[in-house]
């Protein structure tokens, strides 16, 4: 599976890189043409994985200033993480949608894969943005973060570490402050 992970990574980056420079700049205009990376399949393939390492996470909760931590049922991960499953990010349902910026980032020495949403559809989707970093020298995705709507007033973000741990964060729209946190944690 991991193999299968880096042809669609190699893939993704080969196909970035080879587009016709003599092409006119579509610069905040979606294109409708274009695949993009698929963040729903590869987190469900991690989850996958997870699952058949059979290690159950460690779950930390904080709320109210209050924290806890416990150990996550294997089998209940999916519900956990249930708001970034939901609707699926692939091409095929949101290219029309999603306009997508691919650099080099020498700051963090890696890979970015943008998308965001274009304004015109903010009212069709609950997602707002996610970004792909991968790592040139592995060829390996390093990091996805996800935005997305879980209400009018608040925000979810989701940072998620292959092979090591995701996080998500809970943030007020209004005031801008973090409601709730939530890490998992499957490599310890």
């Amino acid at each position: 599976m991991r193999h299968c992970t880096f042809i669609l990574i190699f893939v993704c980056l080969i196909t970035s890189c080879s587009q016709n420079k003599s092409e006119k700049s579509t610069a905040g205009q979606p294109d409708s043409d274009a695949s993009f990376f698929p963040v729903g399949n590869y987190l469900l393939s991690d989850i996958a994985s997870i699952k058949q390492n059979g290690i159950s996470p460690k779950y930390f909760h904080i709320k109210n200033g209050i924290s806890d931590s416990s150990f996550l049922q294997i089998e209940n991960i999916n519900s956990n993480l249930s708001d970034f499953l939901s609707p699926m990010i692939d091409s095929a349902s949101m290219n029309s949608w999603v306009k997508e910026n691919k650099f080099y980032d020498e700051s963090i020495e890696s890979f970015t894969l943008s998308y965001d949403v274009q304004n015109a559809y903010l009212n069709k989707t609950t997602w707002r943005k996610w970004d792909v970093y991968i790592n040139p020298e592995t060829q390996k995705v390093d990091r996805i973060f996800l935005v997305k709507n879980i209400s009018d007033s608040t925000i979810a973000q989701l940072t998620w570490i292959p092979t090591l741990y995701a996080k998500i964060v809970i943030i007020n729209n209004q005031n801008s402050s973090i409601v709730e946190e939530k890490t998992f944690i499957w490599n310890y």
